[in-house]
């Protein structure tokens, strides 16, 4: 019985000596933490754009013939001045000629009638003619010299005809196919013989949100709103296989108006293409880039987390909790993100241990080595 009892005792002794312990501490996770900065940056953005040609010609007759030679080769590169088609002359070589002995015979006659003017200008004070008759010779002076203009006219009209006839490049750029071939009857109503489109330089056209312009605008500008501040911003373009074009453009021009329909502000670049790798109609990325370093915000890549609500860091704050951050981001440079609103320069965000911790939790935490930032 005694055993039995100093056992009991034994057992009761060792629950109240366990009982009576503290329940050991949570553990603490180790996280590291990176600094939110403020750095200098040259703001960029991306257009989807489309391109054109600054000059877009069509080859149309002037004067109707049948055309003797095409004096290009479809698709190659001409200069202004090159004749392109001619067409047979001698119609309008034969109207020149009779232009100009109409002219001759109106000099003749404008000679004669301006001397019997003079004679009977002499004569009149005399009475030897009546005032009738003065006012014939007058009248015929006038008429012989309205004569003389009106067939100079006619020389200067044929000589035009003429020259319709040999058909020459108005810009340099590139010529497309002919519709017509020598021996076909040409004329006005022929329609296009032939285009041909400036390619150096040739112009990007894209279409900028409103709220991205106004944000833009603001932003490098402080609010004062000024397209025109805008034109030294630089231009590049990436083809649709993502290579770089190698030149630098300039915007050139931004549209007067919002389009009403699309919410969108027409701007354009004019791009360098003296190889005329870039052909109108090309479909292209267009990368704006400024020119003037502005300050902004960065954090690193490496601590943005999204879920339903959208990108949010957690960082950790002075009393070395984790606390939850929504963010509003911008562009990537390399490893840090522009961040438009949600922490500022200092704040520590989290980049390793984000899934050992949630926010409330307390952590230990250890700044990102330098080298590794």
């Amino acid at each position: 019985m005694k055993k039995l009892v100093l056992a009991f005792i034994t057992v009761a002794t060792v629950f109240i000596t366990a009982c009576s312990e503290e329940a050991p501490p949570p553990r603490v996770v180790e996280v590291v933490v990176d600094e939110v900065i403020t750095e200098p940056y040259l703001p960029k953005r991306q257009y989807v754009g489309r391109l054109h040609a600054r000059d877009d010609v069509a080859i149309q007759a002037r004067v109707t013939g049948y055309l003797l030679t095409r004096d290009f080769r479809e698709g190659e590169a001409v200069e202004e001045g090159a004749v392109l088609y001619t067409i047979d002359s001698s119609e309008y070589e034969a109207a020149l000629s009779r232009a100009k002995a109409d002219l001759a015979a109106a000099v003749a006659n404008q000679a004669n009638a301006a001397r019997n003017f003079k004679r009977g200008k002499e004569l009149l004070p005399k009475g030897a003619i009546s005032q009738s008759e003065m006012d014939n010779l007058t009248a015929k002076k006038l008429e012989s010299d309205a004569r003389i203009e009106a067939a100079r006219a006619q020389v200067t009209s044929a000589e035009v005809n003429l020259g319709f006839t040999t058909m020459t490049a108005p810009i340099s750029g590139r010529i497309g196919r002919s519709m017509v071939s020598p021996g076909d009857l040409v004329g006005p109503n022929s329609g296009d013989l032939t285009t041909l489109v400036s390619i150096d330089p040739i112009q990007a056209l894209f279409q900028v949100s409103e709220d991205i312009y106004v944000a833009a605008l603001s932003e490098r500008l402080q609010g004062e709103l000024s397209p025109e501040a805008l034109l030294d911003i630089e231009v590049t373009l990436e083809l649709t296989n993502g290579v770089m074009y190698p030149e630098v453009g300039k915007i050139d021009y931004f549209s007067n108006r919002i389009d009403v329909n699309t919410g969108t502000l027409e701007a354009r670049a004019s791009i360098p293409n003296s190889h005329g790798m870039l052909v109108p109609g090309q479909y292209v990325r267009v990368i704006l880039q400024d020119t003037n370093l502005v300050e902004g915000v960065f954090l690193p890549q490496a601590a943005v987390q999204a879920d339903q609500q959208g990108s949010f860091v957690l960082l950790v704050d002075g009393s070395s909790m984790v606390v939850r951050c929504n963010v509003d981001l911008g562009d990537r440079f390399d490893d840090m993100v522009l961040v438009k609103k949600g922490v500022e320069a200092g704040d520590r965000v989290i980049v390793r241990g984000l899934q050992q911790v949630r926010p409330g939790m307390p952590v230990v935490s250890k700044q990102l080595p330098t080298t590794e930032s």
